[in-house]
């Protein structure tokens, strides 16, 4: 079997190894590392970007006797400065050992909890939460504190590499329950699939990616209709016409049908790239007076990985409603808000910088994008972006779909722009720009 931690493996070879994941049976002699050969545990590139960028959140999740302990131990290994957080280490480190009653479990979660916020107010860069996180509510104070101070969420999901059922359970437990508990307990597991996938970017790289992109629109100030339009007369007040999204991603997957996300999140190509660190390659920027997308070039290997399902709002008006918006929605995210651009030079993590080849042609098919920043506060609609992004570029695109060097007119300080419309802008960048990021969901 080709190994799947490099770099150089052929999309046709990934989709051949994801189509012969296996799930295994509880109690079986297989090694825990082929059981659990999650990406962040076995590629190389992966656990050293995590490691040395990373700013992530793993939950690890699963029904009792499903190998939780194990895949925690091993998580710890890799990542060896992470905050490891259980509520099960309540009863081991307190002083009388407390018995598990009802008021004992409530403390010992208080205690995981409470540790994790510690964590998070001191910019851990990996956290650990190890609990059985049957039920979305169950988790949802990790879900919050991660939204809240920027985190990156993968979750660790035991369920998913095991046939289990109620008798398996039993059979693979030593802690004297019955089959009762534990056809009760699989009766509450909740499948959690993400609002949308993508590829997520460090605070550091989303900040440099943002002042660039920033110094790219400043160029647009020498175009009279940009001006007038934009009401913004110089380069300084360009920072201010617009807010910058906190938690950036090119977006992968999508749909407002809970089913299709769902069928999406589980499918073999999805969970087998799961929690993979990717280098993707910004291309320019889309400019309207509502938003600043970064248009990234989509190869073989993310295009595994796309997906646009439903976008029938009326007929999931409810879910729609609950899942279609990035950023805050009561007190369940924090994810959709917005900050100030800083006109400071930023320090990248990973970026690279690559010049154009001459000729060098990229498809408007081909091409995904970041929301990089917003006018004003509001969440926005992630349907209502792909839609209107995917036209934009289409319709600016030659009629094979390409955007050339013949694409662009150069302003006379040098900016290389595509007037869409009378006010919409195509701008590329003066140099690609080649960052790492982690292959994960967006949880609220």
């Amino acid at each position: 079997m080709a190994d799947s931690s490099r770099s150089d493996v052929s999309a046709e070879t990934i989709r051949k190894l994801a189509r012969s994941r296996k799930k295994f049976m509880l109690g079986s002699d297989v090694d825990k590392e082929v059981v659990f050969d999650f990406q962040f545990l076995v590629n190389e590139e992966t656990v050293s970007y995590i490691q040395e960028h990373g700013k992530v959140m793993f939950l690890i999740r699963g029904p009792p006797s499903t190998g939780k302990a194990t895949l925690s131990e091993m998580i710890r290994e890799k990542y060896p400065t992470a905050t490891f957080c259980c509520a099960d280490h309540y009863f081991k480190n307190s002083f009388n050992s407390p018995s598990r009653t009802r008021e004992s479990l409530k403390l010992s979660h208080e205690y995981c909890a409470n540790k994790a916020n510690v964590a998070c107010e001191n910019n851990a860069r990996v956290i650990i939460i190890q609990n059985t996180h049957m039920r979305k509510w169950e988790m949802q104070h990790y879900l919050n504190l991660a939204a809240t101070n920027n985190y990156i969420v993968i979750m660790a999901i035991t369920l998913y590499r095991f046939d289990v059922t109620a008798e398996a359970l039993l059979a693979n437990n030593t802690d004297g329950l019955n089959i009762n508990y534990f056809r009760k307990r699989l009766l509450q597991w909740e499948d959690i699939p993400p609002q949308l996938t993508g590829w997520f970017l460090c605070p550091e790289d989303a900040s440099y990616l943002q002042s660039l992109a920033l110094e790219s629109l400043k160029g647009l100030t020498t175009d009279e209709e940009f001006c007038h339009i934009f009401e913004v007369y110089n380069k300084d007040e360009v920072m201010h016409y617009f807010k910058a999204r906190r938690l950036l991603c090119c977006l992968a997957g999508y749909a407002t049908d809970a089913y299709e996300m769902k069928n999406h999140y589980l499918s073999n190509i999805v969970q087998y790239l799961y929690g993979k660190c990717f280098t993707i390659t910004i291309l320019g920027y889309h400019i309207t007076p509502s938003v600043i997308n970064a248009v990234v070039q989509v190869d073989n290997k993310m295009e595994l990985l796309m997906f646009e399902g439903c976008h029938d709002y009326v007929k999931n008006y409810e879910f729609s409603d609950f899942m279609n918006r990035l950023g805050i929605n009561d007190n369940l995210s924090e994810h959709g808000k917005t900050c100030e651009f800083k006109n400071l030079p930023s320090e990248s993590a990973t970026a690279t910088l690559e010049e154009w080849e001459d000729g060098e042609v990229f498809l408007a098919k081909k091409c995904s994008f970041i929301h990089l920043a917003q006018k004003g506060d509001d969440v926005f609609d992630a349907g209502e972006l792909i839609k209107e992004f995917k036209k934009s570029l289409l319709f600016a695109a030659d009629v094979e779909g390409k955007f050339t060097s013949e694409s662009f007119n150069e302003l006379n300080n040098g900016t290389a722009v595509c007037r869409i419309t009378d006010n919409e802008w195509l701008i590329k960048a003066p140099k690609k720009i080649s960052i790492q990021t982690i292959f994960t969901g967006l949880y609220i």
